[in-house]
């Protein structure tokens, strides 16, 4: 159980290039060579999978794949590839990209869900931790002894007052 009803319960993916966002000379000869290619997730990226994507983690599968100058970052439910075409992306980084998302959102999950578990098991023992001590405080039982007769020395201090 966390305090974030909106956390992810399923793996990021990108489902498809924004066409509207890529560059509008595209096509022409005086297109550049490489640009931003925006590409929609599925879901809102969970803090931790936005920092990995940006960051040297997300890197690290590009370089690895053989491509070192292209960058990912992250806005809003898009994924923007920079230094990169649609060539490119047809020709495997497409591919490169979505097992890097996918790995990067599986661990975050994995890190999520041991989160949730560790706090409902401590939510768990508090509950029964609290029910144990209202189980005990139901036990006490405040009753006078049955002895016959009234102790004098407390009716004593009630007529003189000190109690």
């Amino acid at each position: 159980m966390t305090n974030q009803p909106d956390a992810p319960s399923a793996p990021l993916v990108l489902t498809s290039v924004v066409a509207s966002g890529l560059p509008v000379d595209l096509g022409f000869a005086t297109a550049a060579r490489f640009y931003d290619v925006p590409a929609v997730f599925n879901r809102r990226p969970s803090p931790v999978e936005m920092d990995a994507l940006r960051g040297s983690e997300g890197h690290e599968h590009l370089v690895r794949a053989g491509y070192p100058e292209v960058t990912m970052d992250v806005r809003d439910r898009r994924l923007i590839i920079s230094h990169t075409n649609l060539g490119q992306l047809e020709r495997g980084l497409a591919t490169v990209i979505a097992n890097s998302v996918d790995s990067i959102s599986r661990a975050a999950l994995l890190v999520q869900e041991r989160k949730q578990d560790a706090a409902q098991t401590d939510l768990d023992e508090r509950t029964e931790r609290a029910a144990e001590v209202t189980r005990a405080a139901t036990r006490v039982r405040f009753i006078p002894d049955s002895a016959p007769g009234t102790d004098t020395a407390a009716m004593t201090q009630i007529d003189s007052g000190r109690v």
